[in-house]
C-alpha cells in the first residue's frame, strides 16, 4: 500500500517564529476559547521584542523532549500512513499529500497548519503516544484547505467537516473536539455527501458563510 512519507523539524529559530505568530494572533485565540502554550515570562503580546522571545525560548529549549515526540510520532505514523493515503485517495477533490512535514513545538495551540504540507504539532502536556491524533487531524487539514479557501468556509465548520472525516474513517476512535452548537447541522451535509468533499465543503459554505 502506498504511503504518506514523513519528515520533522524543531529548533530554536522555529520556535521563536511559533512564540511570535502565536503573540500576533492573541486576540484572536482568546476571542475563539484557543488554549496556547508562551514561554515562562510571556503573559501577552504587548510590545515584547524579538531578542526577548529568543532568550526566553533558549532558557527553556530541551532537545531529547522533541526527539522523544518525534520517535512516538513515527512509530505511530507507520501504522497509520496507508490508511491515511487512502482516505486521501477516496475523498474526492482532495489535496493529495505527497508528505507531510510535522514541526514540532512546545508553543501556541494544539495544533496548527501550513499549506502545502507543514503540520505543527504542540508536544507539551500531550503524552507522546497520543500525539498522533494532531497529526491526523491536521493533516487532513492539508488535504482539504484550498476547499475551504475556495468557498471561504467559517473556522468552526472546517474543525467539525476534520472531526467528522476522523470520526468516520477511524470509527469514533478519537474523541471529537468542543464546538459551538450550531454548527452540528455540519453533520447531516456530511453524512449525505462523503467522501465528495466538493459537495460538503460548497454545502457548509451556503449555510454558513464565513464570518
Amino acid at each position: 500500500m502506498l504511503v504518506i512519507p514523513i519528515k520533522f523539524q524543531f529548533n530554536i529559530e522555529s520556535e521563536v517564529r511559533r512564540v511570535r505568530e502565536t503573540l500576533d494572533n492573541f486576540k484572536w485565540l482568546t476571542k475563539n476559547n484557543y488554549r496556547f502554550l508562551l514561554p515562562n515570562g510571556i503573559k501577552d503580546s504587548k510590545d515584547i521584542k524579538i531578542e526577548m522571545i529568543r532568550k526566553l525560548v533558549e532558557d527553556e529549549y530541551d532537545l531529547n523532549i522533541y526527539q522523544i515526540a518525534e520517535s512516538a510520532i513515527l512509530k505511530s505514523w507507520e501504522g497509520n500512513s496507508g490508511l491515511m493515503r487512502k482516505i486521501n485517495q477516496k475523498m474526492n477533490g482532495s489535496y493529495m499529500l505527497d508528505e507531510v512535514t510535522v514541526i514540532l513545538t512546545r508553543y501556541g495551540t494544539q495544533g496548527s497548519y501550513m499549506t502545502p504540507n507543514s503540520a505543527i504539532i504542540n508536544i507539551s502536556n500531550i503524552p507522546s503516544e497520543f500525539l498522533i491524533k494532531t497529526v491526523i487531524h491536521e493533516s487532513l487539514h492539508l488535504m482539504i484547505e484550498h476547499l475551504i479557501k475556495k468557498y471561504s468556509v467559517e473556522h468552526w465548520v472546517k474543525e467539525r467537516i476534520v472531526d467528522l472525516i476522523m470520526d468516520f474513517e477511524y470509527k469514533s476512535r478519537f474523541k471529537m473536539q468542543s464546538a459551538p452548537n450550531w454548527v452540528f447541522i455540519t453533520d447531516e451535509i456530511f453524512k449525505g455527501y462523503y467522501p465528495d468533499m466538493n459537495l460538503i465543503i460548497e454545502g457548509a459554505a451556503k449555510i454558513f458563510p464565513d464570518k
